[in-house]
């Protein structure tokens, strides 16, 4: 189910640029102060789960996330491209960095002390799609490029998952709704769990949660070469929110439209998708 609360934050802040035309540089501070802080209770969330599962998970879902992107990414040079955009895209910056650390920093204290990690999401999830809103540069062209992400990110979670699930011994099942997640972590992880069973959801969770987190920590490296299309189709369906910032600030400033568009289909397809692999699978 999709929180309409995300798409009146966006919306709110979207009006709110748009009306005052008002830029300065604290809005894009702020955004970044925002991203860490949700990356530290995406920690803390992750604290929850058993140690042993983990080590079992991890392996798993990372492979089966490799060769996801290796194939979506690879798929956005070969599909129709808008020309580069003089002037965007930004420098490498250190913020991969802080990233991680959040994240790592997240997960210890959230093994110590119990603190209310969704509802610290939710939270920092609207602020961010506030910010993001208020800054945002739409553009036609974008637009009109959508499919190009949205198809990549199809076609690489349909081939991905019955080569994986070949080569690991891994379902096919379980690897088919873990890479039509697209990054909708909340959503797959819960849904496989109750169909297959605890370790095959943790897997589902992990593919989606990592797609997320590798996107925003690789995006300054990545962004000038994978470009928009790229980091869109990499993000998958978590371009609409979380990593919307990190398109429009290492791909192309002004593929915002895109970014949201692939990230809303990806989203309502993987709400779709996932249950219907699991009831006829």
């Amino acid at each position: 189910m999709i929180d309409v609360y995300l798409y009146v934050a966006l919306g709110a802040g979207i009006a709110a640029g748009y009306l005052t035309q008002w830029r300065s540089p604290w809005i894009e501070r702020a955004i970044l102060a925002d991203v860490v802080v949700l990356v530290f209770f995406l920690g803390v969330l992750l604290s929850s789960l058993a140690a042993v599962h983990l080590l079992l998970a991890i392996p798993l879902a990372l492979g089966l996330l490799a060769l996801t992107l290796v194939l979506t990414i690879g798929l956005t040079f070969v599909l129709p491209r808008r020309p580069r955009v003089p002037g965007t895209g930004k420098r490498p910056s250190p913020l991969g960095v802080f990233i991680v650390l959040a994240l790592v920093v997240g997960y210890g204290v959230g093994r110590s002390v119990a603190l209310p990690g969704g509802t610290a999401i939710t939270v920092t999830l609207l602020i961010l799609l506030a910010l993001v809103g208020f800054n945002i540069r739409f553009s036609w062209s974008a637009l009109r490029t959508a499919p190009t992400p949205v198809v990549a990110a199809i076609v690489g979670a349909l081939v991905a998952a019955p080569i994986f699930s070949l080569a690991t011994g891994l379902s096919f099942r379980t690897a088919l709704a873990s890479t039509l997640g697209f990054g909708f972590y909340s959503l797959a992880g819960p849904l496989v769990t109750t169909a297959v069973g605890p370790l095959a959801g943790l897997v589902a969770f992990l593919t989606n949660f990592f797609r997320e987190n590798l996107t925003m920590v690789t995006a300054p490296w990545l962004g000038p070469r994978v470009r928009a299309e790229g980091l869109t189709a990499m993000g998958g369906a978590t371009t609409m929110d979380t990593t919307l910032y990190f398109v429009t600030a290492y791909g192309d400033a002004d593929s915002g439209s895109m970014a949201l568009a692939s990230g809303l289909t990806l989203t309502v397809l993987a709400s779709l998708a996932i249950p219907l692999v699991l009831a006829t699978l």
